[in-house]
């Protein structure tokens, strides 16, 4: 790898300089008189010595003034190389495909972005960094780390040539600045440089890292000065767990921000989490302690007067029951007990919180009849519950409209135990709920919600009522890291994005809500033109050990459309198989008599050569990019997709599954079954009294058209079939082409 070497400018004295010479080869020292070089010190704005600049690549990083003893110096000028290499040039010797480096953005919407995916997608995990980030300042552990990022850390440590900076993770946020806002920026002034004036974004980095890394370094050589033995990753790890940690803030040039500069200045993040029904009266206590925060800081006048009542009533009823139960209770004790040591004082105890605790009972109101909340289904109390949720937010949040803090509100799995209905009127209403809320208290709190979901009814309505593919980010395990794809028009429709009534738009949005959605929960997916294949092909799969394990969505899109998700195909990141039809296109036919059917009907052309052929298929087109069908490979494969259609079978070739599926099993018995009840009269005309079925493969196209008004019964009918044969041998095959692209998943779901 490439040595980059970072140059530091130094105003020291040589004898000073050999104190850093653990160094040498991986940074440049330069000895700098200001008084023989005045416009360098100029230049860099040296106004005192001594003084330490930090330079990469001609750039200035930092600077250090001032006398400071070797261990300050050695912990300055490691910082700073760790802190601005390249994310793939941890040290000389580390490779530069870093796992703990490699990361994704998410991107948050003004309004609400959803973030979805499979389980352990890591939906969670950013939202509990968000928190642990704005919340909990120093947060998390030696655990959090990448385990894999550690293993290759430790694989490539050498003691005589250790890296340059310890184990770090690293948050960039980047915050946009709109121009017409009224919200004030001091929370920002740390982070901005005299060239972010005119930016709509600014990035401020995050970074836990190993608050003393000269001890880290020194615990590192004592542990493998002799070698790394099959425990070495353990005591690595032991290691870790035993070392402090910090949260440093850096601006966009890796300058550290020495301010006390807290998160929670600038960021609000308000969490409701899924499922937090912890009882039968949870509607009640939310509500209550809603009202309580409100008598606490609004009405705090009526609750003073309030609170003098109950001492009243306090007084009045501890002197009923001091004279007409206190002396029962005491002459019954004395009967039992020794009273010598004990007294009974009996009064009453009143207060502001236990009344208003058993005030309020939260009902639901139902033809003139009040419903207490424990007969409520657990989804509308979930629903009522999230509202509870951001109603206690919004009261204590600062009534003054004029702040300069970033309001977050994460809301995790909202569907618990709503119906679609529910599911899909909560996204769809959630917003203008808020609005409402916060208009009703007289607050200006520009609030962005964060949703996280497994819902395809959620995800559906967030299109569908919005019209759009914006503000969702899909998370996904690419080669076993976690992915994240931004969704937009853009991405989805490059051609369409602008034109939401385009023909293409809707076609995709109308598969999008009635199956689609699965896509986006799916290990793997699989398009296909027409009814048969659809039905067919979940029982080769549930019969191959490598697919039957994991969630594959099939998806009939009614023609040759899978071009139209190309794009949305190569965002997602998982493996797709698009199964077509050649679609050959075909000489003019000729007329001659049928006898057996008593009427004009055309040759079939069987195409047994590819020659100045050409394919009309509008996915091969666009994918490959040509129709001559002789310049076209046996299958299409790019990234995650692999786009499949018939080729040679049997000396011809097909442009239909149907077609297909014939040649390939012409001799099959329970093929010949099949045709024979769908179709007696074409059967006897081509195979004969003889069952000549090489007949069936010289006239697989005259089958194919014969076919196309029943294709719904050929699948349905071989489907029974195959699933109630005893006899795996008389199971026709799979077309090449189509057993093909399965091997394919099946490889990329093995390799995962």
């Amino acid at each position: 790898m490439e040595n980059r070497n970072i140059n530091v400018i130094l105003t020291l004295s040589q004898s000073e300089q050999t104190y850093l010479e653990e160094y040498a080869g991986k940074v440049n020292f330069f000895n700098v008189d200001v008084d023989e070089n005045p416009d360098l010190a100029m230049q860099y704005k040296i106004m005192n010595i001594p003084a330490l600049v930090v330079l990469k690549k001609g750039e200035k990083v930092d600077t250090q003034v001032g006398f400071a003893p070797k261990e300050n110096i050695v912990e300055f000028i490691s910082s700073k190389i760790v802190l601005n290499q390249d994310n793939d040039d941890i040290n000389d010797n580390f490779e530069e495909n870093s796992v703990q480096n490699d990361c994704d953005e998410i991107d948050v919407a003004s309004d609400t972005t959803l973030i979805i995916g499979k389980n352990n997608a890591g939906k969670t995990t950013i939202i509990t960094a968000l928190d642990n980030l704005i919340n909990h300042n120093n947060a998390f552990g030696a655990n959090d780390f990448n385990y894999r990022y550690l293993q290759e850390y430790l694989d490539y440590y050498d003691v005589c040539n250790p890296p340059l900076g310890a184990p770090y993770i690293e948050f960039v946020l980047t915050i946009g600045l709109e121009e017409d806002s009224n919200d004030r920026i001091s929370n920002l002034i740390p982070f901005m440089l005299v060239e972010d004036i005119e930016d709509s974004e600014l990035d401020i980095c995050i970074r836990y890292e190993v608050e003393d890394f000269v001890y880290f370094q020194l615990e590192m050589k004592e542990l493998f000065s002799e070698g790394k033995d099959e425990n070495a990753f353990s005591k690595f790890l032991n290691l870790l767990y035993n070392t402090d940690y910090v949260l440093k803030y850096y601006d966009k040039n890796m300058s550290k921000i020495d301010v006390d500069f807290k998160l929670s200045n600038l960021m609000e993040l308000q969490c409701i989490k899924a499922n937090h029904l912890k009882n039968d009266h949870c509607l009640t206590d939310a509500f209550n302690k809603i009202i309580n925060y409100r008598y606490d800081n609004i009405f705090q006048k009526e609750k003073k007067e309030v609170t003098k009542e109950l001492e009243k009533i306090n007084h009045d009823l501890t002197e009923n029951i001091t004279k007409n139960h206190t002396d029962v209770i005491r002459n019954v004790l004395k009967e039992l007990i020794s009273m010598e040591r004990m007294g009974v004082d009996l009064s009453a105890d009143i207060t502001f919180d236990k009344l208003m605790r058993d005030l309020i009972k939260y009902e639901y109101i139902e033809d003139d009849a009040n419903i207490p909340e424990n007969q409520f289904g657990l989804g509308y109390t979930n629903l009522v519950m999230i509202i509870a949720a951001i109603m206690d937010y919004m009261e204590r949040y600062p009534d003054s409209s004029f702040n300069s803090k970033i309001n977050l509100i994460s809301i995790e799995e909202p569907e618990t135990f709503m119906h679609p209905q529910m599911q899909e009127l909560f996204i769809k209403n959630i917003n203008e709920a808020i609005r409402v809320l916060l208009s009703s208290k007289n607050k200006d709190v520009n609030s962005q919600i964060i949703i996280t979901t497994h819902s395809s009814h959620i995800l559906n309505s967030k299109i569908h009522s919005n019209n759009t593919f914006n503000n969702i980010c899909y998370l996904y395990e690419d080669k076993r890291n976690a992915a994240v794809a931004n969704l937009n028009n853009k991405i989805v429709m490059p051609n369409e994005h602008e034109d939401e009534e385009s023909e293409a738009f809707k076609f995709l949005k109308k598969h999008i809500k009635y199956k689609v959605s699965e896509l986006f929960f799916s290990d793997a997916a699989i398009f296909v033109e027409g009814f048969a294949e659809d039905m067919i092909i979940p029982y080769y799969i549930e019969k191959m050990e490598g697919l039957r394990k994991h969630y594959i969505s099939i998806f009939n899109i009614n023609g040759a459309h899978g071009f139209l998700y190309k794009r949305l195909i190569e965002a997602l990141g998982i493996p797709v198989l698009i199964i077509t039809d050649l679609d050959i296109k075909r000489n003019e036919e000729s007329d001659e008599a049928d006898k057996q059917e008593g009427k004009k009907a055309k040759t079939y052309e069987q195409i047994s050569c590819l020659a100045d052929k050409e394919t009309t298929n509008a996915t091969i087109i666009d994918i490959y990019g040509k129709a001559e069908i002789s310049a076209i490979p046996v299958h299409i494969e790019k990234e995650n997709l692999y786009l499949a259609y018939q080729g040679e079978v049997n000396g011809y070739y097909a442009t239909s599954f149907e077609e297909a599926f014939i040649l390939t099993n012409y001799d099959n018995a329970i093929t010949n079954e099949l045709l024979k009840e769908l179709k007696p009269n074409i059967y006897r005309s081509i195979v004969g009294e003889e069952s000549e079925y090489e007949k069936n493969k010289e006239n697989s196209y005259k089958w194919q058209m014969k076919l196309e008004k029943c294709k719904g019964e050929f699948a349905s009918k071989l489907l029974y079939k195959v699933v109630n044969e005893e006899l795996e041998e008389r199971i026709p095959r799979l077309p090449k082409y189509i057993s093909d692209g399965l091997d394919w998943i099946e490889k990329k779901l093995g390799g995962r």
